[in-house]
C-alpha cells in the first residue's frame, strides 16, 4: 500500500496523538480518515529522541490482520512500552521523532539455492 504525502502526514500525525494521548492519559482525539486507512496493512511506529536520533522505542504489526488505522495506534502505544527501553515518559515527549512504516503483504521467495536470496532481496525495497 502507497500513500501519498499528506496520507502520510496525517499516518505520523495520528501516532503522535496517540502516543501523546496514552503517555499523557488522555483521551485520543477523533481523526477523519479516508478509505485508505480502512485497508488491512501492517504497520510500525519508531520513536526516535530529538535530536540525536537514538532509538526509543520500535514496535509494529507486521501482517495485514488489522485496519491501518488499528495498526498503526496498536504500533505508536505499543512502542512507547519498548521492552528495550524504560517507558516513554510525559517529560520527554517534546523530544522525540515519530516515524510510521506502512507494510505490503510479505511475499515468500522461492529460490534453490540459499545463495540466491541475495539477488532477490533488494535493500530498500525489502524488508
Amino acid at each position: 500500500m502507497m500513500l501519498s504525502l499528506e496520507e502520510g502526514k496525517i499516518a505520523v500525525r495520528f501516532a503522535r496523538d496517540v502516543i501523546d494521548s496514552y503517555v499523557s492519559n488522555k483521551e485520543l482525539k477523533k481523526i477523519d480518515f479516508n478509505k485508505k486507512f480502512d485497508e488491512k496493512s501492517g504497520a510500525f511506529v519508531t520513536i526516535l529522541t530529538y535530536p540525536d536520533h537514538d532509538l526509543r522505542g520500535c514496535i509494529g504489526i507486521p501482517e495485514p490482520i488489522y485496519e491501518l488505522k488499528q495498526a498503526i495506534e496498536e504500533a505508536a502505544r505499543s512502542a512507547t512500552r519498548d521492552p528495550r527501553f524504560p517507558p516513554l515518559s510525559k517529560d520527554e515527549l517534546g523530544r522525540v521523532i515519530v516515524e510510521v512504516t506502512i507494510l505490503t503483504p510479505p511475499k515468500i521467495i522461492k529460490v534453490d539455492n540459499p545463495k540466491e536470496y541475495l539477488s532477490e532481496i533488494k535493500i530498500g525495497r525489502d524488508g
